[in-house]
């Protein structure tokens, strides 16, 4: 894994890693690997990967299926990532209003 991942900034979070900087860095989508043959073996769009490595589209359902085919890993690989960042993405904009929430006693 990239190194640029793993500093940590002025609130000592991790940054929020994109699926598309996996896919870049981890996979070498762009690099190693073209893009164009990514499309061409996966069936994705041109402009959808490129959306998604430029972490400005998120990975849905059928682009997980498709890369977790195309590369011969696991099924909601690529969409647990995004999952992740969501989540993550959420409880940096809401964390202060989440805080206040009090948990249900059963």
């Amino acid at each position: 894994m990239s190194g640029s991942r793993t500093i940590t900034r002025d609130d000592d979070r991790l940054d929020n890693v994109h699926p598309g900087s996996i896919l870049r860095e981890d996979f070498l989508i762009g690099g190693e690997i073209p893009v164009e043959e990514v499309v061409e073996g996966a069936g994705i769009a041109s402009e959808r990967i490129e959306a998604i490595l430029a972490e400005q589209a998120p990975v849905d359902a059928n682009i997980d299926l498709r890369l977790a085919r195309y590369f011969g890993i696991s099924e909601g690989f690529f969409l647990g990532l995004q999952i992740d960042f969501d989540l993550e993405e959420e409880r940096r904009a809401h964390g202060d209003e989440l805080a206040r929430i009090v948990t249900r006693a059963a």
